[in-house]
């Protein structure tokens, strides 16, 4: 009996794997793993994200995939925020979303910076295996995540949660006023006369240039008070009678 075709194939070169699909494998990961962790703690999905919200604090976590991604790696990280309704009405005309994205969030990082303590990115490629990169979602989202969004539901959790991480994304002036919030005026009048000090004395921008051969071009850029910022920052003093020093 002759032999087909792809049996001399596999017998004079060995058997070939079927090729990977790992856009199906990271949606098996979605399914078997991140999906049921945040349907767990009663978050309600829209895509690739999740929200759940607690009075007037919303917790969002979405799933951010590269725009590198090709069909030979699929790599995506975890950005996660908290999003303060009160603030987004009073400083915006538009009403609240529907869906809150990390990107709306006065207050967000990423869960590399939380794990690793640096950007980091799960990747999906020939080098990796589906099961172990399960393995460690599942572990990254119980032993870390989990922890953050259980304690931090309320805004005056939040407060430590930022006192205690340099890797939270925050502006200088929602700090003020989160502060203010949880009645930490203390803190709150250090915080706005740093900033104003800041303000007035804005630091140069110094950026260097490094060429091939080794040579070293550096440019400063001359800073400007920003008035408007300043004007704001005077605002919220008058309004908690905070004498600010120039």
């Amino acid at each position: 009996m002759k032999n087909k075709p792809n049996t001399i194939f596999n017998s004079l070169f060995g058997e070939t794997k079927s090729e990977r699909n790992l856009q199906i494998e990271f949606d098996d990961i979605l399914k078997n793993v991140i999906n049921p962790f945040f349907k767990e703690f009663g978050f309600r999905k829209n895509g690739n994200a999740f929200n759940r919200k607690l009075n007037e604090l919303i917790q969002v976590v979405s799933i951010q995939k590269s725009k590198w991604n090709d069909p030979d790696e699929v790599s995506f990280t975890f950005n996660i925020g908290f999003f303060d309704s009160e603030e987004y009405l009073e400083n915006s005309n538009k009403e609240i979303p529907k869906f809150i994205r990390d990107y709306d969030c006065q207050i967000h990082f990423r869960l590399g910076h939380v794990v690793k303590g640096n950007d980091y990115w799960y990747k999906l490629n020939k080098k990796t295996e589906k099961e172990n990169l399960e393995i460690e979602i599942y572990n990254n989202l119980h032993n870390h995540l989990k922890a953050i969004l259980q304690s931090n539901t309320e805004f005056n959790y939040l407060k430590e949660f930022i006192l205690n991480n340099t890797y939270i994304l925050i502006s200088s002036i929602y700090k003020i006023k989160l502060f203010l919030k949880v009645g930490d005026f203390e803190k709150a009048k250090e915080l706005l006369c740093k900033e104003y000090f800041k303000a007035l004395n804005p630091e140069d921008y110094v950026s260097k240039t490094i060429y091939p051969d080794g040579s070293e071009f550096i440019k400063t850029s001359k800073s400007k008070i920003n008035t408007e910022y300043i004007t704001v920052l005077k605002n919220i003093a008058k309004h908690q009678n905070i004498e600010l020093e120039n």
